[in-house]
């Protein structure tokens, strides 16, 4: 009796994995990019993420021929292509479970770009000032100085409505 093929599958087929088939150990990756992150934010980052990064590399590059053939490349660039998806695919962790970080980073991070040098302020501080602080910005030579508010010049409401008078709508 034949079998289905279906049903069949050889017995020496392996699943393809990074580490198997490149020197790249996405593991490695993923711990660099945690802690990339997490030393920028401020907070460390849950461990079971470098997990979490790392079965999604090894499974998108079993079923992802263009991926694999990606991270097949020569030199660094597979590495970097790794690097890149890692980050993107953290920023989307920190998006779905720590929507209070992902305000903090910038928004070019989760499309797999480094992040910038760190901030002379740790971002945390960035949102909330302290109490009883007054935050003015640094003084700058070649910045205009806007009046205070109670000066300022407010503009006439009938202004707008005699702007728009003009436009005739069908």
């Amino acid at each position: 009796m034949k079998m289905p093929t279906a049903f069949h599958r050889p017995a020496w087929r392996r699943v393809p994995r990074i580490e198997l088939d490149t020197p790249i150990v996405p593991r490695a990756v993923a711990e660099g990019v945690c802690e990339e992150a997490g030393l920028w934010l401020g907070q460390p980052l849950p461990r079971r993420w470098v997990r979490e990064l790392t079965a999604r590399a090894n499974t998108i590059y079993a079923h992802n021929p263009r991926f694999r053939r990606k991270i097949r490349a020569r030199g660094v660039q597979g590495r970097d292509y790794l690097w890149a998806f890692a980050r993107h695919w953290l920023a989307g962790l920190i998006w779905e479970r720590r929507p209070h970080l992902d305000a903090l980073l910038p928004s070019s991070y989760s499309s797999g770009h480094p992040l910038p040098p760190k901030p002379p302020v740790p971002p945390q501080a960035m949102l909330r000032p302290r109490r009883g602080a007054v935050r003015t910005p640094p003084p700058a030579s070649n910045r205009m100085v806007r009046p205070p508010a109670r000066l300022r010049r407010r503009p006439d409401p009938g202004y707008a409505f005699a702007a728009a008078a003009h436009f005739h709508f069908p």
